[in-house]
């Protein structure tokens, strides 16, 4: 391959004169021409800014065939969508920034920073669905509480993509076959409110807190269910129960702390977040302990 030849070519792709090139690379257009032909070869460290400057990679500049693009970015775009790769998508993510802060972003470069995204959202979340169902094929007995966690974690990642109502019908077709599995019921009261079906999602609370003894995270799926519909009351009995129940996380006192700021009791809700705040402190998690207590300013202020 003449190398002279294929930068040529590159640079009447985009039509630019050499002496534009060489002002771009801060050298004479006298090098630029000798480039072409072959006389001389760019200093090494030129080839990624004659690169960016042609639209394309620095292994384009070899490639015989290589088509320029219209900016760096979008060859870098290209490259991630070709393999998917963390790197490529970072380099790119880096360009396009790069682009957009110095204010000389088009509508095209806008819609083509928004498809890195997109593509980055569809390989995340393949790659998300592959480790869950790692985790999953380990078994319960393998570890139950984390097991049953990465199934939450499952619905919640359905639900982000539209696909919500494959939960609901797997978990109702799975409490038929399993009526004595505790997490069958929380995970489809989840899907139930994943989808907005608040009073469904409490009338599957209300027929299965009778059937278990303790039951762990039903009743903070059935204050969800309650915060849903507004009845702020019942809400907390049930997030105050699961407390009871299991006080080993927070969750359900963030529920209580949510549902007092609904009722516009702000003493009460000061408190809880203060609560909040105190176990967040003695577990040693400074940065939840930190939103724990700018809520509880938040309530006192008010």
């Amino acid at each position: 391959m003449n190398f002279g030849d294929n930068i040529r070519r590159l640079r009447l792709q985009k039509k630019f004169t050499q002496e534009y090139v060489a002002e771009r690379l801060m050298v004479s257009a006298q090098s630029v021409s000798r480039w072409e032909t072959s006389a001389t070869f760019p200093d090494i460290l030129l080839l990624p800014e004659m690169a960016k400057l042609y639209g394309v990679t620095v292994d384009d500049l070899f490639r015989e065939n290589s088509v320029s693009y219209e900016n760096y970015a979008h060859r870098l775009l290209a490259v991630y969508e070709a393999s998917g790769s963390r790197d490529d998508y970072l380099a790119a993510e880096t360009e396009f920034l790069r682009l957009k802060e110095s204010g000389t972003c088009s509508m095209k470069d806008l819609c083509m920073f928004g498809m890195l995204y997109q593509y980055g959202m569809t390989d995340c979340t393949r790659r998300a669905e592959k480790l869950f169902s790692e985790g999953l094929e380990l078994g319960e007995s393998n570890d139950p509480n984390t097991y049953h966690w990465i199934e939450r974690q499952m619905i919640l990642l359905n639900a982000q993509t539209g696909r919500n109502r494959e939960n609901i019908i797997k978990y109702k077709q799975y409490n038929a076959g399993n009526p004595n599995d505790l997490y069958g019921y929380v995970n489809l009261i989840q899907s139930y409110l994943h989808e907005g079906e608040n009073q469904n999602a409490l009338e599957v609370f209300l027929s299965a807190k009778s059937k278990f003894d303790s039951p762990r995270h039903l009743y903070r799926y059935g204050g969800r269910a309650y915060m849903a519909l507004g009845r702020y009351d019942k809400a907390i009995e049930c997030f105050e129960r699961d407390y009871e129940i299991d006080s080993s996380f927070t969750h359900s006192l963030w529920g209580v702390a949510e549902c007092y700021e609904k009722l516009d009791d702000f003493k009460n809700a000061y408190k809880t977040y203060r609560k909040i705040e105190s176990w967040y402190k003695s577990n040693g998690f400074n940065v939840e302990e930190e939103r724990a207590r700018l809520s509880a300013e938040r309530c006192l202020r008010k």
